[in-house]
């Protein structure tokens, strides 16, 4: 029901435009800047499902892990709405209060081109960590 629900919403609401954020290099580097900051601790890195976090472990229902569940094929406007809005009946919050319209397009923009990004992203994006290094954070605390 809910899905449906979803699904029904997002054909009425959801943008139908192109993404007005450019692809580029530095686009895709600024979303996965965005995604490591605000998305990356319940949708994890770029190990997918191989690596959740303790906060997507115990969320119901599960987040997708998107490297390893994508939304490449998603319409940008969908990814945009979902951001924005949040989906009810999920853990997932509405950030439409916290990122302006830029932010969540350069998102949806990363969204719609992590399984395909530029060598120099690709690194990015591989050191992104969906939860904070327990080592790393030792060393700091000593």
């Amino acid at each position: 029901m809910a899905r449906t629900s979803l699904n029904a919403t997002l054909r009425r609401e959801a943008p139908k435009d192109q993404n007005p954020v450019a692809l580029t290099d530095q686009n895709l580097m600024n979303g996965v800047h965005l995604f490591a900051q605000n998305c990356a601790v319940c949708h994890g890195s770029a190990k997918g499902t191989a690596s959740l976090s303790p906060i997507a472990k115990g969320e119901y229902p599960p987040p997708p892990q998107l490297a390893t569940d994508g939304v490449e094929d998603d319409p940008e406007g969908d990814s945009f709405w979902k951001i924005k809005h949040g989906i009810r009946l999920t853990g997932m919050p509405s950030f439409g209060y916290s990122l302006n319209d830029q932010d969540i397009w350069t998102l949806a923009l990363f969204l719609k081109h992590m399984d395909k990004l530029p060598p120099a992203v690709q690194q990015t994006w591989l050191q992104v960590q969906n939860w904070p290094d327990i080592a790393a954070n030792q060393v700091i605390q000593k």
